[in-house]
């Protein structure tokens, strides 16, 4: 009964809020004692992935068959959600299959907070100053690591030059980050490309905002959801503070009002009316391939703006994955031998990158790729402008809260532009809901 019981917890807490909440449970089941096959001893191993995560790692497989033709990989591919919540279900049941599963770091510490995977702490030993240290953190509990760091999201500044040169602003990347070295600089520069070009400096929807450039613009200045304490402070004034500038942006009609990574984003950047993208760097390929294929040379990267020019950090994260080994996996040894050669191995994470656009986050240094220049993108070494932001972005987490967090942050926008309620009062009421939901001070 008491298994049931916890499982019915779980599923029920899924159910209600889809992963927007740490569920945990106290009643675990033993990892499996039985030894991992050796040798030629065939085994098969069985990943829970995503399609676009999954392309990465096709890039390597020929390579991994040939060091390790024992070992079969079948991938089963679904939606990142999707694949949490049936993990939830799976990892309470103490079932061996998957043996190993990719986790977004935006959900990272959730999933590691419910006791299912394996502690990996000795394997990723030889690893963890050869990753970016920020990745470390919400893969760990009890000084244990649970997950292998796979891609980064380091935060740039895409822009359109021929938007940028109608308005007069400079064109070349160094003299744009001089240029737009705060966001007060980006607003003047977006006042500029709504009056000489009528495009707007960004899209993101005003109601239904996905937060992401909010979240990127307290990243930079080492701010969050919670401080380094774990207490509540989206109801600080500095958030405020970075709240305030986009409901200004916005208020002042220089954002297209579409939710961002949307097909109606999409379609501005398309038709030439969003001037500039401030995301990860795996927008490059949404830009390139997915919605303005045919722009080839009118995009450039640049640093993102900074709150102030004295801030320390230069760059944000936003998004990446890892890869974790379910605890009750009878193939522990073989699914960390996969592991380690697509994420802990050079050339693997090169191929990845420069063949389905996943800057990762172990360090790569003077790796000839890095240099390489981007038809599309004016001809620039974007992977050197990724590089130095990840290089100078505070190591952050994103910790078990966030996805309650993110969810209801869009709730504060609502509130500010639908009821008119003060960013104040908006705030006020968002940080109360997190400390009763999540017990937090």
């Amino acid at each position: 009964m008491k298994r049931k019981s916890t499982l019915f917890a779980l599923v029920a807490c899924l159910m209600i809020s889809l992963l927007t909440s740490a569920c945990s449970s106290s009643e675990q089941p033993a990892a499996s004692n039985e030894p991992s096959s050796t040798g030629n001893d065939p085994v098969k191993l069985v990943v829970w992935i995503w399609e676009t995560a999954k392309d990465g790692l096709d890039l390597n497989m020929e390579a991994f068959q040939a060091k390790y033709p024992n070992i079969e990989v079948e991938f089963q591919t679904m939606k990142s959600t999707d694949l949490y919540s049936k993990y939830l279900i799976t990892s309470s049941t103490s079932d061996a299959v998957p043996d190993i599963i990719a986790v977004e770091s935006t959900n990272l510490s959730q999933i590691v907070q419910i006791d299912s995977l394996l502690d990996i702490t000795d394997r990723v030993e030889p690893y963890k100053d050869k990753m970016s240290a920020y990745k470390w953190e919400d893969a760990t509990k009890d000084g244990k690591i649970y997950a292998m760091p796979w891609d980064s999201g380091p935060v740039v500044m895409f822009y359109r030059n021929d938007l940028f040169a109608e308005a007069g602003l400079p064109t070349d990347p160094e003299e744009v980050a001089q240029k737009i070295q705060t966001w007060e600089d980006y607003y003047e520069a977006a006042k500029l490309v709504k009056e000489k070009t009528g495009a707007y400096m960004y899209g993101d929807s005003k109601t239904n905002s996905s937060s992401r450039m909010f979240e990127s613009m307290m990243w930079q200045r080492g701010l969050w959801y919670f401080d380094n304490n774990g207490n509540v402070a989206v109801d600080s004034p500095e958030v405020k503070e970075s709240a305030d500038f986009l409901i200004k942006m916005q208020k002042e009609e220089l954002v297209f009002d579409a939710r961002a990574n949307t097909d109606q984003w999409g379609n501005g950047i398309r038709d030439g009316k969003i001037a500039t993208v401030v995301g990860g760097s795996w927008h490059d390929a949404i830009i390139e391939n997915q919605y303005s294929p045919s722009d080839a040379g009118k995009w450039s990267i640049t640093m993102m703006p900074k709150w102030s020019k004295e801030d320390a950090y230069t760059g944000a994260n936003q998004g990446g994955a890892n890869l974790a080994i379910n605890k009750n996996s009878k193939h522990p040894e073989e699914a960390w031998n996969f592991i380690e050669f697509m994420l802990g191995n050079e050339e693997s994470q090169v191929k990845m990158m420069t063949g389905a656009g996943l800057f990762p986050a172990l360090l790569l240094g003077d790796d000839v790729s890095m240099d390489e220049a981007s038809a599309y993108f004016n001809n620039q070494p974007i992977r050197k402008v990724y590089a130095q932001s990840l290089a100078n972005t505070y190591p952050l987490a994103y910790t078990s809260d966030f996805p309650m967090a993110n969810k209801l942050m869009t709730d504060v926008w609502a509130k500010v532009f639908l009821n008119d309620m003060s960013s104040e009062q908006a705030l006020k009421e968002m940080a109360n809901e997190l400390r009763s939901k999540t017990k937090r001070n």
